[in-house]
């Protein structure tokens, strides 16, 4: 019969009986390969080959009650996202899963994309964004939905979590650079509202009062580049303190630009730090002292706990690594 159907979608129904077996039979052989004899199984794939068939992953998830999608909802902008989800992707797919992104620009569709999410069939949920509320956290996660927050320490307590050690990491910044021979220093956050904000800010400013120095915060509004350009104008009109503490990466390398355009380099005029350990912190422009996330091993962590809802461990904190770069050699 081959070739009948071709003007229609092929199903599972002409595969067997091209291969003259059951439809039952033929979803098992796509579904629970290791079920099916040898011999059986091959003949279905080669009815399949000639016919072109391609399995229904929907009608497939619909009988087994599950769809073997994990939806994520992260922003749509900021580089240290943008490498998260990649991570994620990946390594869902070596679980064959896959990944659904729901994304969004500013805090006030936060809502909007969670009734969205609703309206879908996902496995799980991972929650990887500041803007996401506790109150919108407890409310997902009260739908039965399983669900993770990357990377948000307001979720302690709340939702299953995992995240890096802000705090830590930021405390060993601030001890590193008191051991470079800062005795003044500011820390640059992204939106002070953040709980990342939040708790690297505390990691750097009790470090730092250890040592008998102050640590002002200064909000540059945003986790971006362009935020931290902006603000580096304002800096470099004041006076600098020893050392500038960053709350990300991204805006550190906007800092860093900024400041440079007023001809006031790193290290040789004020010690700078970042947070993150993305890519381009290496980059010989920057090469710049950070706190590195183990981003795959924290993205592991969080596929785990939302795909083993029933053994979630709560609340799972990785420490990360300082990258020493050239913006705090001083020599």
């Amino acid at each position: 019969m081959g070739g009948s159907t071709s003007s229609a979608r092929i199903t599972g129904h002409d595969v067997a009986a091209e291969a003259n077996v059951s439809q039952a039979t033929v979803a098992r052989v796509f579904s629970s390969p290791e079920r099916v004899a040898p011999a059986t199984r091959d003949k279905v794939l080669a009815a399949a080959t000639r016919l072109g068939y391609v399995p229904n992953a929907i009608a497939r998830s619909l009988k087994a009650q599950r769809t073997d999608i994990i939806g994520a909802v992260v922003p749509a902008t900021g580089e240290y996202w943008q490498h998260a989800v990649t991570s994620f992707s990946r390594l869902l797919n070596e679980r064959h899963k896959q990944l659904l992104l729901f994304s969004f620009d500013g805090t006030d569709e936060v809502n909007r994309v969670l009734e969205t999410v609703a309206q879908y069939r996902v496995d799980g949920l991972i929650l990887a964004s500041s803007n996401i509320t506790t109150a919108q956290m407890v409310k997902v996660a009260g739908s039965g939905l399983p669900v993770v927050a990357f990377n948000q320490p307001a979720a302690h307590g709340l939702v299953p979590a995992v995240n890096v050690d802000n705090e830590l990491g930021m405390r060993d910044l601030a001890l590193h650079l008191a051991g470079c021979g800062a005795q003044s220093a500011m820390f640059v956050g992204g939106v002070a509202a953040a709980s990342t904000d939040q708790t690297r800010y505390r990691g750097a400013a009790i470090a730092f009062g250890e040592c008998g120095l102050a640590c002002p915060y200064v909000e540059a509004g945003a986790f971006s580049y362009e935020a931290g350009y902006k603000l580096a104008r304002t800096l470099a009109e004041a006076t600098l303190p020893d050392a500038v503490m960053v709350a990300s990466d991204e805006v550190a390398f906007g800092v860093i630009d900024g400041l440079r355009e007023a001809g006031i380099e790193a290290p040789r005029d004020v010690l700078i730090t970042g947070f993150d350990g993305l890519p381009q912190a290496s980059w010989a422009g920057y090469d710049l002292t950070t706190l590195e996330q183990p981003t795959e091993l924290l993205v592991e962590r969080a596929i785990q706990s939302v795909l083993r809802a029933d053994e979630q461990d709560g609340h799972i904190v990785v420490p990360g690594t300082i990258r020493q770069g050239r913006t705090t050699d001083n020599g």
